[in-house]
């Protein structure tokens, strides 16, 4: 599963699935549980499926980078390096994931939306981009950068 682009197509149809899952099929239920003061909830689903994929799309284009990036040649001397630009992108998830909910949050302020669907939504985000990120990673690093994800 380390190989080139198998571990491309993986990562891209994962975050496909997690997407699916999340924004289609469970985005009625994360949009109509909710107490809207105006907007209808078929427009909070709509904006709940653009950020979720927003966040999916984020997480697979740095996961695609990570795999780029471990199956350079020059990285087998620098894995130091390595090390640092895989916490960096670990953590630009947990920003990112953090962001797009305060996305969330601006854009339906005025909608008395109870905070513990807020947590529900970063929740959602979290597992869509660090939790996608760091799986992809895991199972399927060039061998150069293998071990380099947390848990190896």
């Amino acid at each position: 599963m380390n190989k080139s682009p198998i571990n491309y197509v993986l990562t891209i149809t994962l975050g496909a699935v997690l997407w699916v899952i999340f924004a289609i099929l469970m985005g009625a239920q994360l949009s109509e549980s909710p107490n809207l003061a105006e907007k209808d909830p078929v427009v909070l689903a709509g904006e709940l499926r653009l950020i979720f994929g927003i966040g999916v799309l984020i997480s697979i284009i740095c996961a695609c980078y990570w795999f780029y990036y471990g199956a350079q040649e020059k990285v087998a001397g620098e894995l130091s390096r390595a090390k640092t630009k895989w916490r960096v992108l670990f953590l630009m998830q947990i920003v990112f994931a953090a962001a797009l909910t305060v996305v969330i949050v601006v854009m339906n302020m005025t909608e008395g939306i109870e905070s513990r669907w807020f947590g529900a939504y970063f929740g959602v985000l979290f597992v869509l981009m660090v939790v996608l990120f760091w799986l992809t990673t895991y199972l399927m690093s060039p061998r150069t950068v293998k071990y380099i994800p947390f848990g190896r």
